[in-house]
């Protein structure tokens, strides 16, 4: 018998320690192979950063040499370069070398720019001057340029310079004449020492590799260098394999044909050259962190293992002890029961006195004979009841008495409401619930309930707080949280009340709309305008008369209703005292604050005077008065629900104009300054209505933004001024105008991107217009947008430049390519000194941050003098076209005219008034 109990002891605790050992090792296994798994991930996910990284600063690299290329092949337009004699007599002077020089100097990784005849023959060279006699027609990128009419840039293999024998790689240009003959190459030359400097500066580790080839594997740049290799093509290398499945890049392993070593590679093509970035390290490094937490966590487990060992006796031997102390353990709970059962019964007692006297409501139980039963503590409490009245068997009397000499009566000499409500249940016999005042203001609710088998139980509870409260929430329902002033429910209550009275006459309504406050709110957040709108309300209130009330209806809305008997006059004489009451800055936590208020005013007269109506009314004379330039007042006119009704109308045909054709795009030049040329045209929205003809773009636009169609029209307008722009000239773009509200979604991306696909023009041709005001609804999400709007290649202008808020800060979060000067800057350049110092002070801001600068609106020669000898690169006005149809527009390019010079005014047809922009 001993042995079979020893075997049972010993038998379950074995079983768990194989169990536990099984399961130790098996973890291990599965957490090793999971830390190798996650370091593999690890180092791929370093390697692709790191190539995206280095691959953006390599395409930087190249693209700051087609820049100066671009530069120059611009120059040699502008100077109309038409054969080889002008291009020999533009391109070989020296004052073009000093030009080559200055624009390089800035930039450390182009070793020289150079310039050849048709011939190879050496132009120009920024390294030397004079120009040696070098001739370079042998290399592949002139051989390939000048066999190729359609090919334009060529990036050569990396070869060894006639100089000093140091690898390079060129990037190679044509130059053409107007009718497409080849005139020679504009070549940038970049020495791979350059690259490889670059490369070892941010190496992550020794056995890492960074290397560019082109996308014929042929490698370009290794560091570290391996001799032999440059200008070799590897097909089999990391970065031709990956290449040869997806030409964005991506990670492989695989064994390098350079150094024989297995190696995670990560790669990345460069977004506008034939090149391919390639980061790699060795599997044998990568994994070297693995290996030595694979043999702690091997070490680890046997560890673990010979511990549980180690337990398993400890427990074989506390089961033992356990069992003996088990019996012992049960004699003592039994006798704990006993004890317990004992106790439950004082305990249950006790429990039902605490109870009763722990209510929160007073209660007396009295037998059918109206004695007292028992009486709580909360009871005698409330109402002063002394020790001899808790006895069982006091008569209800004695309780009634004494309740009544208490003085509960809110006249002398009344009995108590307490005992009267006791009386009439002991009397009749019935049930009771009311709530009872107290001469001192206390509310005392009171229940009487019979009880089965004769008697009657009584609740007293104090309800004071609770009606206070709910008189808190009827007063909460009826007012403003905020500036604690009437509500919209209360207001439309006294307009009842007021036009019951006498029909209506008289009773008159001003509606308050304050001007500014959003941008008060978007600036300087909820906080600062919420204090705001209480020192608003305040404001109204100190000017308002006896009879008069305000109340907030929500938002900037405030709403006054005048006293009885209220004339027209004296409603306008309280509407100018408001707006002048809130002209004056107002002080919140130290920032003055400037706003207004627009109002609108509306009189009840006849049957159709209801609240709603009134309000409606105001609220449309309120729409009059911000129509008006805000900061005045209107007072309503039948006529004003016609403009309404013809806003509602005008939305409805705009549902169908798209679709019918009715919208269509003018184009206005954009005018080169020194050359007077057209650089581009704006697209300007035009809707031809069938009934009233061309509608205002000032009016329909925001109709459109109301309603919600000026998504689908803005991306019309994208898609139209794209196809349209595609029959141009190459070097002619197009501007079309964004509204803030296209910002909202992540729509707008895609409506680019699809019109760019659609029309098939070149991304660098499109710019998009924005103003300050759609910086201001999101300015994150906006800017945002703005970036990738940027990184599919379209040029983004601030329109209106200086007419907003924070145009600075913009300029400094987001590089703008263009800056707009409004045009009301312009008009008065030749009168205003103040206009001529802030056009100034833009052209020298645009210059200074690299940005252009349009003028708009230029009408007179004076103000294009200005213009001109202030430094601005683009004009835009009706000095040189109105918009024009496409069909205009496009003659305009095809007359191929200069515009007038500075003294001589345009046809007096074109001096006449733009319709205004539209998005």
């Amino acid at each position: 018998m001993i042995k079979t109990s020893r075997w049972r002891y010993f038998n379950v605790p074995a079983a768990s320690l194989v169990a536990l050992a099984a399961a130790v090792a098996i973890s291990t296994a599965v957490f090793i192979f999971h830390l190798r798994a996650r370091a593999m991930e690890d180092i791929e996910r370093n390697l692709g950063g790191m190539a995206n990284v280095l691959a953006d600063q390599a395409d930087r690299a190249l693209q700051a040499i087609e820049l100066v290329q671009d530069a120059m092949l611009q120059e040699f337009a502008s100077a109309a370069v038409l054969d080889d004699a002008t291009l020999t007599a533009f391109a070989g002077s020296q004052a073009m070398h000093e030009k080559l020089r200055v624009r390089t100097a800035a930039l450390p990784q182009i070793n020289a720019v150079t310039v050849l005849d048709r011939n190879g023959k050496l132009l120009n060279f920024t390294r030397r001057w004079p120009i040696p006699e070098i001739n370079l027609s042998d290399r592949d990128y002139f051989e390939a340029l000048s066999s190729d009419a359609t090919l334009q840039r060529f990036v050569g293999k990396p070869v060894q310079n006639r100089g000093d024998g140091a690898w390079t790689i060129y990037i190679a240009r044509k130059i053409s004449a107007p009718d497409g003959r080849f005139l020679g190459l504009v070549l940038g030359a970049i020495e791979i020492g350059y690259f490889e400097r670059l490369y070892a500066q941010i190496a992550p580790a020794e056995d890492a590799v960074a290397s560019l080839f082109l996308s014929d594997g042929t490698l370009v740049v290794r560091h570290p260098r391996r001799e032999g290799t440059i200008g070799q093509a590897f097909p089999t290398a990391g970065a031709a394999l990956i290449a040869a499945r997806s030409a964005s890049g991506g990670i492989s392993r695989n064994v390098s044909p350079i150094d024989g070593r297995d190696r995670l590679v990560a790669t990345r093509a460069l977004t506008g050259f034939p090149l391919i970035f390639s980061m790699s390290r060795t599997t044998e490094a990568v994994l070297t962190s693995w290996r030595w937490q694979t043999t702690v966590l091997v070490v680890a487990a046997l560890l673990i293992e010979a511990a549980l060992f180690l337990l398993l006796l400890i427990g074989v031997k506390q089961t033992r002890t356990q069992k003996r102390l088990a019996s012992s353990e049960a004699a003592r709970a039994a006798a704990e029961e006993r004890e317990r059962g004992e106790g439950h019964l004082r305990a249950q007692s006790a429990r039902y006195e605490i109870a009763l006297d722990n209510m929160t409501q007073g209660l007396c139980l009295f037998d059918r004979e109206n004695h007292l039963i028992v009486m709580n503590s909360r009871f005698a409490q409330m109402h002063g009841i002394p020790d001899a009245l808790r006895r069982e068997g006091t008569p209800l009397r004695d309780v009634l008495d004494h309740l009544n000499g208490r003085g509960h009566a809110r006249e002398a000499g009344c009995p108590s409401p307490l005992a009267e409500a006791c009386e009439i249940t002991a009397r009749n016999g019935s049930p009771l619930a009311r709530i009872c005042d107290l001469a001192d203001g206390t509310a005392i609710g009171i229940v009487h309930a019979l009880i089965p088998g004769g008697g009657w139980v009584c609740t007293h509870e104090d309800v004071t707080d609770r009606r206070r409260q709910e008189e808190r929430i009827a007063h909460m329902a009826r007012h403003d949280v905020l500036t604690g002033l009437p509500n919209r429910m209360l207001l439309k209550e006294r307009m009842e009340e007021a036009l019951g009275k006498r029909g209506g006459v008289g009773t008159t309504v001003l509606c308050l709309d304050l001007d500014g406050f959003k941008i008060v709110n978007d600036t300087y957040g909820h906080p600062v305008g919420d204090e705001l709108l209480c020192t608003v309300a305040r404001r109204v209130q100190a000017v308002l008369g006896s009879g008069d009330h305000v109340s907030r209806l929500g938002g900037d809305e405030f709403a006054v209703l005048m006293a009885d008997g209220a004339r027209r006059a004296d409603a306008g004489r309280l509407a100018g005292r408001l707006i002048e009451a809130l002209k004056a800055p107002i002080q919140v936590q130290g920032a003055a604050l400037s706003i207004g208020t627009s109002i609108g005013i509306a009189s009840g007269e006849g049957d159709q005077a209801t609240p709603a109506n009134l309000l409606r009314r105001a609220d449309v004379a309120l729409y009059q008065a911000k129509a008006a330039g805000r900061g005045t007042w209107r007072f309503f006119d039948p006529a004003m629900d016609a403009e309404m009704l013809r806003r509602a109308q005008l939305g409805s045909d705009l549902r169908s104009a798209l679709a019918s054709g009715q919208l269509e795009l003018h184009y206005q030049p954009l005018v080169e300054t020194h050359a007077r040329v057209i650089g581009g045209f704006e697209a300007l929205l035009r809707w031809r209505h069938p009934i009233h003809g061309f509608v205002s773009p000032a009016e329909f636009v925001p109709i459109a933004e109301e309603i919600g169609l000026i998504r689908p029209i803005g991306a019309w307008v994208l898609e139209r001024a794209c196809t349209d722009a595609i029959a141009w000239p190459e070097h002619i773009k197009v501007a079309v105008n964004l509204s803030p509200v296209q910002f909202v979604g992540e729509k707008l991306v895609e409506e680019v991107k699809r019109a760019l696909s659609v029309s098939g023009l070149g991304s660098g041709r499109l710019e998009l217009e924005i103003t300050e005001s759609v910086l201001l609804q999101d300015n994150e999400a906006t800017v945002a947008v703005l970036h990738r709007l940027r990184e599919l290649g379209a040029r983004i202008s601030m329109d209106d430049f200086g007419t907003g808020y924070s145009s600075l800060s913009y300029l400094r979060r987001f590089p703008f390519d263009k800056i707009k000067i409004d045009q009301s800057f312009v008009r008065n350049l030749e009168h205003e000194p103040g206009s001529l110092e802030i056009v100034r002070a833009v052209v020298g801001l645009g210059n200074a941050l690299g940005m252009s600068v349009l003028a708009e609106g230029v009408e007179t020669q004076e103000q294009l003098a200005i213009l001109m000898r202030e430094g601005c690169k683009e004009l835009q006005g009706y000095l040189f076209s109105r918009p024009r149809p496409i069909g205009e527009a496009t003659a305009l390019l095809a007359a191929a005219l200069p515009f007038p010079a500075p003294g001589r005014e345009p046809a007096e047809g074109d001096q006449m008034r733009d319709f205004g922009k539209a998005a």
